[in-house]
């Protein structure tokens, strides 16, 4: 995944998604039969779910690596506890709309995500960043820089993820819309 010493750019190995894209020509979805289609589009979708929960606990932990080094530069506590009050403030300004929430759909988070959070706990432990101020502040930094760079990895995988799978919505789309497949045999 990230080596800390190199260059290297981090990298997000999920074994199904890898399986899934070697097996599965794109370029020939025009010939693939309905239901493997949708059974395709299904996994790739629960793929997409881990990654996003992989992502948003990226994002948390980046937000709280911030946090702690501001409060760093600034003399502050060196507690989480202001971290924590400010927490759900911080969260509710990130909101793109003011409209009503969706209802939480509930789903089952893939394997995989756990060995985001692990990778996250390799950067810094997270005991660490509830008293970060025996931590020192280029060591939070190079977390926080790391952190970000995984996230924006672990955002790439998933455009790349809905790219997929809007192909697979579109060939689905299309054959509904020439007649190829009737919402009939939908329902049958």
């Amino acid at each position: 995944m990230y080596e800390p010493e190199g260059q290297q750019e981090p990298n997000i190995v999920i074994a199904e998604l890898d399986e899934l894209l070697d097996s599965n020509d794109l370029r020939a979805l025009s010939e693939r039969p309905m239901d493997e289609l949708r059974a395709l589009r299904d996994r790739l979708s629960a793929i997409e779910v881990g990654l996003s929960y992989g992502r948003r606990m990226a994002q948390g932990r980046l937000d709280i690596l911030l946090s702690a080094v501001a409060a760093h530069i600034s003399g502050g506590t060196g507690t989480a506890s202001p971290l924590v009050a400010e927490l759900s403030g911080a969260l509710a300004g990130q909101s793109r709309t003011q409209s009503i929430p969706r209802p939480v759909r509930e789903v089952e988070i893939p394997d995989f995500a756990d060995q985001i959070v692990a990778k996250l706990d390799e950067f810094i432990a997270p005991s660490l960043l509830v008293e970060f101020n025996s931590v020192e502040r280029t060591v939070l930094v190079e977390a926080a820089e790391r952190t970000s760079a995984f996230e924006q990895a672990i955002s790439r995988t998933r455009h790349e993820v809905h790219r997929v799978i809007d192909e697979v919505q579109d060939e689905i789309i299309t054959r509904y819309r020439t007649g190829v497949v009737t919402v009939d045999e939908l329902l049958a």
